[in-house]
């Protein structure tokens, strides 16, 4: 478990890396004049194995672990609860998203409203990205 726990910020965020790739192969689908709505459904479901697999270790280890690190030195964990929860929130959102375009069909039929809520998404998750590389990561050591 202290190989997991080594090198753990530098495999999250080579986690959002990767998220972040797979919400770029959907823009540039997007970004075409006639783009496929094949493409754009598989980028996005693997998006959403990428993201299951980033929330299990950040969510079921890296939080966990983090919360624990912390009060081990006596450090004050409530604002770091607090952010751990608005991540929950966001996160929520974005399954949300997947669960709503989890077919061809849902993005074809609603095509203009799919990315208007494709660019809150990536805007949303881009945020967490940032907050959580600028601040709780670096909590860890």
């Amino acid at each position: 478990m202290e190989d997991k726990s080594k090198n753990i910020v530098l495999r999250l965020v080579g986690q959002h890396r990767l998220l972040q790739s797979d919400l770029g192969v959907v823009a540039k689908e997007l970004a075409k004049s006639h783009s496929s709505v094949i493409v754009i459904s598989a980028a996005l479901k693997t998006f959403a194995s990428d993201l299951s697999e980033h929330l299990k270790l950040e969510n079921d280890y890296f939080y966990v672990e983090l919360l624990k690190k912390m009060e081990a030195k006596g450090d004050d964990t409530e604002n770091t609860k607090k952010f751990i929860s608005e991540m929950a929130i966001i996160g929520e959102a974005v399954k949300a998203f997947l669960a709503k375009y989890n077919e061809e069909a849902q993005i074809e039929t609603g095509i203009t409203e799919f990315e208007s809520d494709f660019g809150s998404i990536v805007e949303t998750l881009n945020i967490r990205i940032e907050a959580e590389e600028s601040g709780v990561y670096m909590y860890w050591e």
